[in-house]
């Protein structure tokens, strides 16, 4: 494989930019974001984030003339990994306060968006690193149980991991990324591939178990968090929660058990989660009449109050662009799964 210049991505984002800009009024969007920066070229992809009106129903015709276009661009799937996040512009002026995404690793490329706070608080952090966590531990287990060992998956979702420290380590945390063993061979690997190595050793599923032992780390800190700041938490449903379609959470009431996976029924069933899971979808998505929680702390109750009003904001805006509540924000809020669509037009 060739090697890729950070250049290389300059000249990718200099086309793109030019295309969307000559796509027809009602197509072409008033703001356009990169998240982010590339620090590994061949191996770091072009983040993009699209803001449109709210009112705006063409994305999916959107997304068809973008993924059409990019198929002209050599190493396309370099470049591109996933297409454009989109978000109505109402949405993004919140993104820089409920993700991880701050003001300054938002690079506005065209239009412009005054964003209403340059970071997330302490309780917005904790929260979307919970949600990113669960997606990056079902990720992960999935491909475990994968016949297919692609590296590129790995070295994606291990990167990921440094943003969960760098977070938890602004509320109270101490951890070293030093210490993660498993996300440093990612990051070695990464490197060698910068470098125009292919030649890196691996074993596939020592460095998928590794990293989920690690995220399952993440894990354990932030549900002891919340032990600090809710005091009970009573729900009428059973002790599991169905993440996806065929991903189900089990074992919700024990407490920080070694992680377990099994198939069963062609379901993945996942040990590991504890009663935390359960509270916050519930608060996010159920009726009050099906559970209770009391808090210790109100600002975490006023705090994900916020958040649903952010999730059903873009939420409202996939149905009429997607016909279904995920969207392309990229966020997960603790389910993924046809009832994620049901619980959404109820919020």
């Amino acid at each position: 494989m060739m090697k890729i210049s950070i250049n290389d991505y300059e000249v990718v984002l200099d086309y793109v930019i030019n295309f969307i800009n000559k796509l027809p009024n009602d197509l072409s969007p008033p703001l356009v974001i990169q998240n982010g920066h590339i620090k590994n070229p061949g191996i770091s992809d072009i983040d993009l984030v699209i803001g449109f009106n709210d009112d705006f129903i063409s994305s999916s015709k959107f997304l068809y003339l973008f993924k059409k276009e990019i198929k002209k661009i050599k190493n396309n799937n370099i470049f591109f990994h996933h297409l454009p996040k989109i978000y109505p512009l109402s949405s993004l002026k919140l993104l820089p306060s409920m993700t991880y995404n701050p003001k300054e690793e938002l690079k506005i490329i065209k239009g412009t968006i005054n964003f209403q706070e340059s970071d997330c608080n302490e309780y917005q952090n904790i929260l979307n690193s919970f949600e990113e966590i669960h997606n990056r531990i079902v990720m992960l287990a999935t491909l475990l149980l994968k016949k297919e060992k692609n590296i590129n998956p790995l070295l994606l979702i291990g990167h990921s991991l440094i943003h969960t420290i760098d977070c938890i380590n602004k509320i109270g945390g101490n951890f070293n990324s030093k210490n993660f063993i498993h996300f440093l061979k990612v990051e070695e690997i990464r490197n060698e591939i910068t470098l125009g190595n292919n030649s890196y050793n691996y074993d596939h599923q020592s460095l998928c178990k590794g990293l989920l032992d690690e995220f399952f780390l993440m894990l354990r800190w932030i549900n002891k968090y919340f032990e600090k700041k809710i005091n009970i938490h009573f729900s009428k449903s059973k002790n599991i929660h169905q993440y996806d379609n065929e991903i189900i959470l089990t074992n919700l009431n024990l407490k920080s058990i070694n992680p377990k996976f099994s198939l069963n029924d062609n379901k993945l069933l996942i040990d590991g989660f504890s009663w935390q899971s359960k509270c916050i979808f519930e608060n996010y998505f159920k009726k009050d009449l099906n559970y209770k929680t009391l808090f210790l702390d109100s600002k975490l109750k006023k705090e994900i109050i916020r958040r649903v009003n952010f999730i059903k904001s873009f939420c409202n805006f996939n149905f009429k662009n997607f016909g279904h509540a995920v969207g392309r924000t990229g966020l997960h809020p603790l389910i993924k799964n046809h009832e994620y669509n049901q619980l959404a037009r109820e919020l």
